[in-house]
């Protein structure tokens, strides 16, 4: 099943289970990720030396950020923020000399819509759009000034899942969230573009895609 489908379902099929467990709360949520699934996200790799003449050390992606949801009985509105921080550097095994290092900032910011079902035990879930952001990538070369390459376009949504309990006025909650991202760099001056034209390194300018997982913890306060 295709992304788009999947958030079309995700959007209308709790309309249809509205009457099964609606809540009669008003509830505030306000989460924030404590994990983000381990994924290599490089977009920028060093073509100049065969692999075994070189030395790659990519650390685990780093997020930070958060969500606020507003609830009116069963739905909802919220908005998101996520900012994931990427690093990746490639030294010379033999001289350990810098060859590449990558710093890349992804922020970005979703609009959600949000269902919930249940009283005191209670599930949410819903989907975002991607209303703003940006990606940053901040290049080392070796014996090269720094660069920060710019994106020039990015889109994207999101999907979610959360589960609270409900107690004298206080909720304790715990989500899961996907996001989907897509986008294109803003290169064409750029030192990047010219090593990748003399074969120094290897990137996609266009059509990047990135998949990032956080789990959140959170607190909720109903009225």
């Amino acid at each position: 099943m295709s992304a788009l489908r999947f958030s079309v379902l995700i959007i209308f099929f709790p309309i249809l289970l509205g009457a099964c467990g609606r809540s009669d709360l008003i509830r505030i949520r306000i989460l924030s990720p404590i994990s983000e699934t381990k994924k290599d996200h490089t977009i920028f790799t060093d073509t100049s030396l065969s692999s075994t003449a070189k030395k790659i050390t990519t650390a685990d992606p780093k997020t930070s950020g958060g969500s606020l949801y507003f609830l009116f009985k069963s739905i909802g509105l919220g908005y998101t923020t996520v900012t994931t921080k990427i690093d990746n550097e490639i030294l010379n095994s033999s001289s350990n000399a810098l060859l590449l290092r990558e710093k890349t900032t992804l922020v970005t910011n979703y609009t959600d819509l949000a269902f919930g079902i249940g009283e005191n035990y209670t599930l949410m879930w819903g989907a975002g759009v991607l209303a703003g952001g940006k990606l940053d990538t901040t290049l080392n070369y070796s014996e090269e000034p720094d660069e920060t390459v710019l994106h020039k376009n990015l889109s994207g949504h999101s999907l979610f899942l959360m589960l609270g309990h409900h107690g004298f006025g206080f909720e304790t909650l715990l989500g899961f969230r996907t996001n989907y991202i897509k986008a294109d760099l803003e290169d064409s001056l750029s030192t990047a573009k010219k090593k990748k034209a003399a074969g120094s390194i290897s990137y996609e300018s266009s059509g990047l895609r990135f998949t990032t997982n956080q789990v959140q913890l959170g607190i909720g306060f109903t009225f």
